[in-house]
């Protein structure tokens, strides 16, 4: 059975004192938790940017670093109340992401980390990551992060080629990428990420290439390449329905993503998941908190969260965000909130796995759910075995090397089976 609630998603503007008040649903009943269910993951949403890619459908605001004392405060309120409902988190890893975060100057960075790391036992932190602009990254920030304990950051460099960057409005010159990597190495941060977008209008397999050997030229330890897609309410989307430029062909997006797989193959990087890559031990473990129905909360404006099967996430505006925690009767401003139970969350749990390189493990699976995926999955097995695009072993199912290409519809054919057991 599902429970979902979703609100409309507020637009962020100023001008919000005459609109109609929002109803913000409470967090989960400490009742309705798993017994024992630990917060593995911490995920902090800062939304600042300097300005606003045109594909990214993330929750962002370009400039308004005015209001960055009063989101501070805000954060702070959050991260109190939810300590307080979910008692004292001794989380694996954490993850700042944007927006942009190192668009905050070094002593607001200072004040964010210093607020997060005091409301945590950190005893069990494996992995703590900030996302990062190359033009907005320097060696007072890198000190900062190295200060308060980052080892990870994921620089978003997306295409290492002026043109396709100016298509997708990024701000930054790719010149600046491998300087901002250095900055990191030189404060002692070495587990690097970089994030490449293929598919973009007039990119060629020529210059996906290229910006492939340039991100491996800088050494990361991991790569997460994406397919550009074209989200709903998006500048990037507009822009294609007026015709300022055509989407390429998806024959030659296959061939990109073939690409990108043959070529970091080669480079020692093992696709672990379907978008990401990474040299052994290496694989983002907060990323895999997500994929494993792990539970994780977060924080900030847009910033979602799982436990125990509910899922929620706050109001994507920070002048809402800011208002609702800072009130004489302080709240966190969650707008969207859906509760997986029963065979709907399993399902979902299923879906998740089969996205990763070591696919639905039986026995994991049953020792969670209490479920044989196996035999509820019998259909997909025998219609997708027999094409190889399914590898079914005793104690797993995982999607082969030829099926990354279909993984959508194999993977929502999994979720459909789960939806299609009778209820008991």
């Amino acid at each position: 059975m599902t429970e979902k609630i979703n609100l409309p998603v507020v637009d962020e503007v100023d001008k919000l004192s005459s609109s109609p008040p929002i109803h913000y649903y409470p967090l989960p009943h400490s009742d309705s938790l798993d017994a024992n269910a630990d917060t593995s993951a911490l995920y902090v949403h800062v939304p600042f940017c300097t300005t606003k890619c045109h594909y990214c459908d993330f929750y962002s605001i370009a400039g308004h670093l005015d209001k960055i004392p009063k989101y501070l405060a805000a954060i702070q309120k959050d991260i109190d109340l939810q300590t307080r409902h979910f008692h004292t988190p001794a989380p694996e890893t954490i993850f700042i992401g944007g927006g942009t975060p190192t668009l905050l100057p070094p002593s607001d960075l200072s004040s964010l980390f210093g607020m997060l790391l005091n409301s945590i036992n950190s005893k069990n932190i494996k992995e703590f990551t900030t996302e990062a602009n190359p033009n907005t990254f320097d060696a007072p920030r890198a000190a900062v992060l190295e200060k308060f304990g980052v080892n990870r950051i994921s620089f978003g460099a997306q295409s290492f080629n002026p043109a396709e960057l100016h298509v997708l409005q990024r701000d930054h010159d790719p010149k600046c990428v491998a300087p901002a990597v250095k900055t990191a190495r030189n404060a002692g941060i070495t587990n690097i990420n970089i994030d490449l977008i293929f598919g973009v209008p007039g990119q060629t397999l020529s210059s996906l290439r290229d910006s492939l050997a340039q991100a491996l030229d800088l050494e990361p330890k991991h790569l997460s390449c994406y397919s550009l897609v074209y989200e709903p309410n998006t500048p990037m989307t507009a822009r294609l329905k007026n015709g300022q430029f055509r989407a390429i062909d998806e024959s030659l997006e296959l061939e990109m993503f073939g690409l990108v797989q043959e070529t970091l193959a080669a480079a020692g990087l093992n696709r672990y998941e379907i978008s990401n890559f990474a040299r052994p031990g290496f694989e983002c473990r907060h990323n895999l908190h997500y994929w494993h129905g792990d539970n994780y909360l977060a924080y900030g404006p847009a910033a979602a969260a799982h436990h125990s099967g509910f899922r929620w996430k706050n109001v994507p505006s920070l002048t809402r965000y800011i208002d609702a925690l800072l009130s004489p009767d302080p709240r966190i401003p969650i707008t969207q909130f859906e509760h997986l139970t029963g065979l709907a969350r399993w399902g979902e749990l299923a879906m998740l796995a089969m996205r990763l390189d070591e696919g639905l493990v039986v026995d994991n699976f049953i020792r969670r759910t209490g479920l044989n995926a196996k035999a509820i999955l019998a259909g997909v097995i025998q219609k997708y075995d027999g094409l190889n695009l399914l590898e079914c072993t005793e104690n797993g199912l995982r999607l082969t090397p030829r099926a990354v290409n279909v993984s959508d519809t194999i993977i929502a054919e999994v979720l459909a089976a789960f939806d299609s057991v009778p209820a008991s």
